[in-house]
């Protein structure tokens, strides 16, 4: 076998045990159970949009149709991120990392305005690594959240990460759907400081299938083999 026929059938097993993480059903048979979420069945493409410094929201000024209130909280998040991050900050407290919301969906506007005051505040090249410019920002699909422990220590600085609640949103957050956005290690590739706060909901599957499959970034699971076999998992279902 030539070395480029090697290298495309390694591709294709890849792909392979990628649509088998995704399809997975924990003591299930995938064959005749549907547990995907109601995003994931009805709503992929938003679910699963990339936003990023090169490539913005579309329309820019987008607005999820089903935003709803956090707790007795000023945040709004999509009316699935809210039931997802209800299970996660459950699971949370009952292992001794309660958490806290401290920031939820913002709107165009409201993101040029943080936009604008790093700026001010900081100079443009800190404000291009800590924050988005409007219709660029994670925070506008509704789908993202910042987090913070209960006792405030490591309100949006990188040490949140090392505190018990920071590591256990590390270890669990993928099993209710929630991925870091900005790992550590990944500013040349995102343009953003490792922020261990930042949670982007992309539902149970793909979040588990990453970290079944060790990949970081969501772009780099929509792209390539891997970006085709989740397709052909979440689309590909009958039933």
């Amino acid at each position: 076998m030539s070395r480029d026929r090697h290298a495309r059938r390694a591709r294709a097993l890849l792909a392979a045990a990628w649509a088998a993480a995704l399809l997975a059903v924990p003591g299930g048979d995938a064959a005749v159970a549907d547990h995907r979420t109601e995003l994931e069945r009805a709503d992929l493409q938003r679910l699963t949009v990339l936003v990023t410094k090169e490539q913005p929201l579309r329309p820019p000024e987008y607005e999820p149709p089903d935003l709803v209130g956090w707790r007795d909280e000023p945040y709004q998040v999509r009316a699935e991120v809210s039931t997802q991050l209800e299970r996660l900050f459950t699971a949370a407290e009952r292992d001794g990392a309660p958490l806290r919301v401290v920031s939820g969906y913002r709107s165009f506007q409201t993101q040029a305005e943080v936009f604008d005051y790093w700026r001010r505040r900081h100079g443009e090249e800190v404000a291009e690594r800590r924050s988005a410019r409007p219709g660029h920002s994670e925070h506008q699909t509704g789908l993202a959240v910042d987090v913070d422990g209960s006792s405030g220590g490591c309100y949006l600085r990188q040490c949140f990460g090392d505190t018990e609640a920071g590591r256990w949103v590390a270890r669990h957050a993928h099993r209710f759907g929630f991925v870091l956005s900005y790992p550590p290690d990944t500013l040349e590739r995102t343009g953003y400081a490792y922020e261990p706060w930042h949670l982007r909901y992309v539902g149970p599957r793909l979040a588990g299938a990453m970290r079944e499959q060790d990949i970081a970034l969501l772009e780099d699971a929509l792209r390539g083999p891997f970006g085709s076999a989740l397709w052909g998992a979440l689309l590909g279902r009958g039933h």
